[in-house]
């Protein structure tokens, strides 16, 4: 196997920088690299079937509620799912993160080992300051800490 072809299946890695992206937002807006500029971004790659993402939503609104005087971070959802099955989902379910659609694309560049639930904050310069993307399980803690000191940079 060539070093190249092992360099693009690994995993991103605090320090790293995050790659281009561009987004869908079931708001009709789209989201890329430099509408990040200056801003804390938490990431949540997800798709409504997956059990253990479903389960993790109410600690992550209470993360936003906490945070939602602040206008200097993002919380978003990148989903695999369509644009319809998201909204279908919404009518039964509160996630007051921003929510992207078929966002397979992204998620494969960010997830490489697509395990989901997949969590990736991202500093005002555009740095990876927190990966979890292969413990298949939440952990708010460090999650929260995390969001909290790239917020004090």
């Amino acid at each position: 196997m060539s070093a190249k072809l092992i360099a693009q299946e690994e995993n991103f890695k605090v320090g790293d920088s995050v790659p281009d992206f561009k987004l869908w937002l079931t708001d009709g807006t789209r989201l890329t690299q430099d509408k990040i500029k200056d801003k804390v971004v938490v990431f949540k790659f997800w798709f409504t079937s997956c059990l253990p993402c479903v389960i993790d939503i109410p600690p992550l609104n209470e993360l936003v509620i906490e945070m939602e005087n602040r206008d200097d971070i993002l919380f978003v959802a990148p989903a695999l799912d369509r644009k319809e099955a998201i909204t279908d989902f919404l009518e039964k379910h509160t996630f007051i993160f921003d929510i992207a659609y078929s966002a397979m694309d992204v998620s494969q560049v960010f997830n490489k080992k697509q395990v989901y639930p997949s969590y990736f904050v991202i500093d005002k310069k555009g740095k990876f300051v927190y990966v979890d993307n292969d413990s298949k399980q939440s952990h708010f803690i460090p999650l929260k800490k995390a969001i909290l000191k790239a917020l004090e940079k």
